[in-house]
């Protein structure tokens, strides 16, 4: 009997050192993209993500992704080619199952500076924590 209570307890506490927030979710995800972690990217979000990507400019452009096609993306790039996404500010409307991020950025691509932009990214409470089901970004070339 002391023995499951032991586990119980050992699990519970596991899992409360292990729950992320929001926040960190947010920085877990740009952690994995800048080191082009794909395993972890995927883990972070909703199977169903989507992507929506507004490239400014004489005719703005709209672009849609699922996840696949970001893993995807990120696969593509060269092992020897460094990307660095550098969040300006973070701007966080929190309530109990739902979170959304103001994240401007400057976006790097082997340390020269490719776009700048801002994010806008949404999370979802689920049974297995905070996952991003969707981003928003404008793509303003340098």
């Amino acid at each position: 009997m002391n023995k499951i209570f032991l586990s119980l307890i050992l699990s519970l506490t596991f899992f409360t050192t292990h729950a992320q927030s929001p926040s960190e979710i947010i920085d877990s995800f740009f952690e994995a993209l800048n080191s082009k972690d794909h395993a972890s990217l995927e883990k972070l979000c909703l199977d169903n993500l989507q992507l929506h990507s507004i490239k400014l400019g004489e005719e703005n452009s709209v672009t849609t992704q699922t996840l696949n096609g970001f893993i995807n993306g990120i696969k593509s790039i060269p092992e020897e080619t460094k990307i660095f996404e550098k969040i300006i500010s973070k701007e966080s409307l929190l309530t109990e199952h739902l979170a959304q991020f103001t994240l401007p950025y400057s976006f790097y691509v082997n340390d020269k500076l490719s776009h700048s932009g801002t994010n806008v990214i949404t999370l979802l409470k689920t049974n297995e924590g905070w996952k991003i089901s969707y981003i928003a970004d404008t793509r303003n070339k340098s």
